[in-house]
């Protein structure tokens, strides 16, 4: 990850609009998480877009799909709409570890745990962090349980952990999943913070180099929100026209060969090009 700076992609609650086929759009929802993983995007948005709102369905299945496996029993209920995520891909990211020996855990070693019990006494509370047992935890505030947290293995002798801030993590972590009603004041309340706000649209500038390296110079140092439209309409039927001139508006396909991108095949396009220059802190 770049620092500890915000990077998130902004998807509408429509991106499952053009299917009913529910494992179709759990693999749809899918390709947005894999997509954030890869190019270490920590935040994902779901904005309210009034022609279909399936936020609940979408922010689920991303849930899902960054929590890590040895704790889905425990933080994720049963639902019928999570039925098909089986089909999807893992993340295989740093906090989703295949490791499951206690012996091979090393000092300093970053986990994901949940609490499965807490008691308020020294050695109470004891985090399930997907080894063959839960460990304790070094710590004097009573956690309650099911709580999820970030944890660092601190002793071998006994086998035990210790919280840690997500800002003493020094690599990608995963992504958190956010609903908010409105893009308009979601990225006014961005930009009003200094963040760098890029829209993707046909009708933007063709990335070229050139851009690219403006782009680079203007985001350094800020958080990055990255926008895309609804399968049906663009970014520019949710924002105002003061709003689009506001922001950077840039067009990563611009020789397509299809009358219409997908969003999700638009996410990858698009951070794949954002990838190649990176906005370092």
């Amino acid at each position: 990850m770049t620092g500890h700076r915000e990077r998130a992609i902004l998807i509408p609650s429509s991106l499952t609009m053009e299917s009913r086929d529910s494992r179709v759009n759990t693999l749809k929802v899918g390709q947005i998480a894999r997509a954030a993983a890869v190019f270490q995007m920590n935040r994902i948005v779901i904005y309210r877009d009034p022609e279909r709102n399936d936020s609940r369905f979408m922010a689920m299945v991303l849930r899902y799909m960054e929590t890590p496996q040895y704790l889905r029993r425990m933080l994720i209920p049963r639902r019928e709409e999570l039925c098909h995520v089986g089909t999807l891909p893992p993340l295989r990211t740093a906090h989703h570890p295949i490791n499951s020996k206690s012996e091979s855990l090393k000092i300093g070693e970053f986990r994901v745990g949940a609490v499965v019990e807490s008691v308020g006494s020294d050695n109470g509370v004891w985090v399930e962090i997907g080894i063959n047992r839960p460990i304790p935890l070094r710590t004097e505030e009573r956690i309650p349980v099911g709580q999820r947290l970030n944890v660092r293995i601190f002793s071998h002798e006994p086998l035990a952990a210790e919280p840690v801030d997500p800002k003493d993590i020094p690599h990608y972590w995963g992504y958190d999943t956010v609903v908010v009603e409105s893009l308009e004041a979601y990225l006014a309340e961005k930009h009003k913070q200094g963040g760098y706000v890029v829209l993707t649209s046909r009708y933007g500038k063709g990335l070229t180099p050139e851009i690219l390296a403006q782009m680079v110079q203007q985001g350094q140092k800020r958080d990055l929100a990255v926008v895309f439209g609804s399968p049906s309409r663009g970014v520019d039927a949710f924002l105002s026209k003061e709003s689009m001139d506001r922001y950077e508006m840039i067009n990563t396909i611009p020789h397509q060969g299809t009358e219409t991108v997908r969003v999700e095949e638009a996410v990858f396009a698009t951070l794949a090009l954002l990838n190649l220059v990176r906005l370092e802190d």
